[in-house]
C-alpha cells in the first residue's frame, strides 16, 4: 500500500483535531510552517538562479517574493502566541534560522556571491545591523523545542502533532523521487 500523502494525513489531523489546550487550528498552523519552509527553499533556489548582475525588475521581484513570505512568517509567529498561551519564543533557544553562510554555500559559486563579496546594494545583503531576509528568517516551529521544562506541556502536544505532517512531508518527498 502507498504511504499516506501530507494531504492525507492533514486531513485525518484535521478530522480529528482536538488540542489539548481546547484550541482547535495547530494542524493548520503546522502545515503552515513546513509550507513556510519549502517557500524559503524556494526563495533562495530563485535568487541563487539570478544572473550575476541583475536587473532592476529582476530585483524587484526578488524584493517583494520576500516582503510576501515575511509577511507569512510573521502571521506564523502571531499564531505561535496563541498556539502556545503566549509563550515567549522570540530570541531564545530553540528559534531555528538557516544559517546565511549555508545557504549561501549551497549555491553555484560563478552565478552567486559569497557573503564576502556582498555590496551594500546586493539582493542578498545580509548585514549585522539588518534584519534576516525572509528566505532565512527564524522560524519557530514547535520542533526545533525548548530546553524550559516548564514550557513542555505546551510544545510537546504541539510536536507530537508535528510528527505526523512531516512524516507525510517525507512521503511526498519520497514519491517524487519514484
Amino acid at each position: 500500500s502507498k504511504a499516506p500523502t501530507m494531504a492525507e494525513i492533514r486531513l485525518r489531523l484535521t478530522e480529528n483535531e482536538v488540542s489539548t489546550n481546547g484550541r482547535t487550528g495547530a494542524v493548520a498552523w503546522l502545515i503552515e510552517g513546513i509550507n513556510i519552509e519549502n517557500a524559503q527553499d524556494g526563495l533562495r533556489s530563485s535568487i541563487r538562479q539570478l544572473p550575476e548582475d541583475p536587473t532592476a525588475s529582476q530585483r524587484t521581484l526578488m524584493e517583494e517574493k520576500r516582503q510576501k513570505l515575511l509577511s507569512r512568517i510573521n502571521k506564523f509567529h502571531e499564531t505561535a502566541l496563541v498556539m502556545t498561551n503566549g509563550m515567549e519564543l522570540e530570541g531564545g533557544a530553540g528559534l531555528h534560522q538557516d544559517d546565511p553562510e549555508l545557504c549561501l554555500e549551497e549555491a553555484d559559486g560563478s552565478n552567486f556571491p559569497g557573503i564576502e563579496e556582498l555590496g551594500e546594494d546586493s539582493i542578498l545583503d545580509i548585514g549585522d545591523d539588518a534584519d534576516s531576509p525572509a528566505e532565512v528568517a527564524e522560524l519557530w516551529i514547535s520542533s526545533w523545542g525548548t530546553s524550559d521544562p516548564i514550557m513542555n506541556d505546551v510544545v510537546m502536544p504541539l510536536h507530537q502533532e508535528e510528527l505526523e505532517p512531516r512524516k507525510g512531508q517525507a512521503n511526498d518527498c519520497l514519491e517524487k523521487l519514484r
